[in-house]
């Protein structure tokens, strides 16, 4: 179950074990879905960003991968627009 718990929480999920986490993001991983929802972007913008190097994929088994939180972050911050 300890293992479930730390699984779950690397690929941005809540752990169960915990009541709220302390900052909003401390997951090494997400899930495509869940970069897709952080970026408000398609499936296929993932991967595009993915092959032309914006993002980091990490295989985890033969058919589940990951997207770094540091390459989305990353993204985020090379992409923030200076408010005038």
């Amino acid at each position: 179950m300890k293992e479930q718990a730390l699984s779950n929480s690397i690929f941005g999920y809540p752990s169960p074990s915990k009541q709220a986490p302390k900052q909003p993001d401390e997951a090494l991983l997400y899930r495509i879905h869940t970069a897709e929802a952080k970026l408000g972007v398609s499936r296929s913008t993932i991967y595009r960003l993915v092959n032309e190097g914006e993002l980091v994929l990490i295989k985890i088994g033969k058919r589940s991968s990951g997207i770094t939180a540091a390459s989305v972050h990353a993204l985020i911050e090379r992409n923030k627009t200076v408010a005038s």
